[in-house]
């Protein structure tokens, strides 16, 4: 299979590379394609840097069957300033765009897109657990997702099949949230933030990487999907659980002011708020998690 993958540099991205390389022909869209090169290698692998001439981007891409497109700044990178906001929803929409303008000016019909979105989604939310058939939530997490999904509804235009993906938090010992919620722990300063009640859905990063590709070569699905574990937790027991697995203690409290006072509105969603996520229609359609349990996926990556 041809496959045009764009964001592969992150964290999701680099994961699925890998697991692709060898078994698929890839065409990987990039703004730094010297980096690019620096992570990947091996048969079958082209690099399309952006800045190239549409005629020549089509060229590489002509016969291609599917689009796995993870592309978008990172939302936990930096402190939520009004310029990195717009940098945060314009990195989504502008590359959807793009891609979709360029897929239709090379008259390109795939047979599967799978478009990155997150659990943001949701908002907030106390109430029971979210199935895909939820509704949009509130804050700019929910803003932002619901703006890049419908971005990418426009590409059904260009393919036989859309398929989203709403990720949760992505645990990793390569990067992502993990490591940065680790650290107080191995400082002896670790505890729940906040109250400790709000929910984090999270997935493995390996599940979350076999469910890509059970979506990717699974011709009947199509439509939304939860990509979070079975078993999302409050941040109370996830905070209990990393500290059980680091063999550190659980006991410092992090203030709902503190957080917001060092990160502002970024720590208020990121870190003080949730939903309680499942993956429905992952489960309904027969998809097997290796990870159900947080100290099953923290003890394979952190223990």
């Amino acid at each position: 299979m041809k496959i045009i993958i764009a964001g592969a540099t992150g964290l999701i991205g680099e994961a699925l590379v890998k697991r692709l390389t060898g078994k698929h022909e890839l065409i990987i869209f990039t703004r730094d394609v010297p980096a690019a090169r620096k992570k990947f290698f091996g048969k079958g692998i082209h690099f399309a840097d952006w800045h190239q001439p549409p005629s020549h981007l089509a060229a590489l891409i002509d016969g291609s069957q599917a689009l796995i497109n993870l592309a978008g700044a990172g939302i936990g990178d930096k402190r939520w300033s009004y310029k990195r906001k717009e940098a945060i929803l314009w990195s989504r929409v502008q590359t959807v765009e793009a891609l979709h303008k360029l897929l239709k000016a090379a008259e390109i019909q795939l047979d599967v897109v799978i478009q990155a979105s997150a659990t943001g989604y949701y908002g907030s939310r106390t109430e029971a657990a979210l199935t895909e058939d939820a509704a949009v939530g509130t804050g700019f997490l929910a803003e932002v997702t619901y703006k890049w999904e419908k971005a990418a509804a426009g590409l059904e235009e260009v393919t036989k099949r859309l398929v989203r993906i709403r990720s949760g938090v992505v645990l990793s010992d390569m990067g992502g949230a993990l490591p940065k919620m680790a650290l107080p722990f191995k400082l002896m300063a670790g505890g729940r933030m906040g109250s400790g009640k709000q929910w984090i859905s999270w997935i493995d990063l390996d599940d979350e990487i076999e469910a890509i590709l059970f979506l990717l070569h699974n011709n009947q699905c199509a439509g939304v999907y939860n990509l979070v574990s079975p078993n999302p937790v409050m941040q109370q027991d996830f905070a209990k659980t990393l500290g059980k697995v680091l063999r550190r203690p659980a006991i410092v409290p992090t203030p709902a002011f503190a957080v917001r006072l060092a990160l502002g509105e970024m720590g208020d969603e990121l870190l003080l708020k949730g939903a309680k996520v499942v993956p429905q229609r992952l489960l309904d359609e027969g998809f097997k998690f290796q990870f159900t349990t947080l100290e099953q996926s923290l003890s394979d990556k952190l223990g």
